[in-house]
């Protein structure tokens, strides 16, 4: 059962109306009675200047009895910023992300998603 939450999860979205990618769960939060996905299913290069990334975010909520997904499907836009000050926004508000500790929360994690790429 749980392999199947996690392939639910991980469905594919359409972007831009031709093409879809596979989304990354880069955040989930534990309810009492389910657990709230978030997903980066596109980033690419910010036009609007003072940030670095424009990225799509998907988001899914799993019944924890019943183990349904429903799969929201808006797409939901945020700007992300690597530097100092790191931050993300989201409809015109900026949030300040601390880039050290352990951070937790989703604009935390969307800006270690998008800035902290692993080298290999």
């Amino acid at each position: 059962m749980r392999e199947l939450v996690f392939a639910l999860v991980a469905l594919t979205f359409d972007i831009s109306g031709t093409a879809a990618e596979e989304a990354l769960v880069f955040h989930t939060a534990q309810f009492q009675d389910a657990s709230v996905s978030l997903g980066l299913v596109s980033n690419r290069m910010a036009e609007r200047p003072g940030f670095d990334y424009d990225v799509i975010i998907s988001l899914s909520q799993t019944n924890a009895v019943s183990g349904r997904v429903y799969k929201d499907p808006g797409k939901h836009r945020a700007l992300v910023k690597c530097g100092n000050p790191a931050k993300v926004s989201v409809r015109g508000v900026d949030y300040m992300v601390p880039i050290s500790g352990a951070g937790g929360d989703w604009k935390a994690d969307l800006w270690r998603a998008v800035c902290e790429t692993p080298v290999s």
